[in-house]
């Protein structure tokens, strides 16, 4: 008895040592931004940019393919003022990708945010997204590409389940979407998938 109680205890040890290192992994994606630094961003243009406006910016930009990563690799960072957080962001959103922090969305129906489409962000609710559910309507967030921060305005949060397919869509408008499981402090694989969708309003050089 004393046996298999002593493997018992290690075993869970091994474990949690594992699950311990996995979460610390992922959290290294993530970095405090004052308020001070993103308030100097929203200086730089000056005066807000109007949705024409910045259509004329993203035309500008435009390219006709999308810029191709290995997987894995990082390609940007997403900033969220209303949280004070930065995320690394990563290409694809495969496991080994998302213990590493934010995941871009890989697909046919899913572009790079130079593209003027649909831009997809996806990152793990216990490391890299713990405090995504404080974003509001109207919040800025900010995504840096390629020496471009997009700043995209917040739209809409909702709660779909996690065999919902239909967030990853085409969009004509240029579209940041993120995503997370939910609920937040579930414990396990959670059952829905908690969703913001945010519209360009503004493309600067960093």
């Amino acid at each position: 008895m004393n046996k298999l109680y002593a493997l018992v205890m290690c075993a869970g040890i091994v474990m949690a040592g594992y699950y311990g290192y996995e979460w610390w992994q992922g959290t290294q994606g993530v970095e405090q931004v004052s308020a001070e630094e993103t308030k100097q961003w929203k200086s730089e243009k000056g005066s807000e940019a109007t949705m024409e406006e910045s259509g004329k910016v993203q035309e500008v930009l435009m390219s006709d393919q999308i810029k191709q990563f290995k997987v894995g690799q990082e390609v940007g960072r997403l900033v969220i003022p209303t949280i004070e957080k930065g995320f690394k962001t990563y290409w694809g959103t495969d496991e080994d990708t998302l213990s590493q922090g934010v995941g871009m969305y890989v697909s046919q129906f899913t572009t790079t945010p130079d593209q003027k489409r649909h831009t997809v962000l996806s990152g793990h609710r216990d490391t890299v997204f713990t405090d995504l559910q404080n974003v509001e309507k109207g919040d800025a967030v900010f995504l840096e590409y390629d020496g471009k921060r997009y700043e995209y305005a917040v739209v809409d949060m909702k709660i779909v389940d996690e065999s919902d397919r239909t967030v990853i869509v085409d969009k004509e408008e240029a579209t940041l979407t993120l995503t997370t499981c939910y609920p937040f402090d579930f414990i396990g694989s959670a059952p829905e998938r908690y969703v913001i969708q945010s519209e360009l309003v503004y493309v600067s050089d960093m």
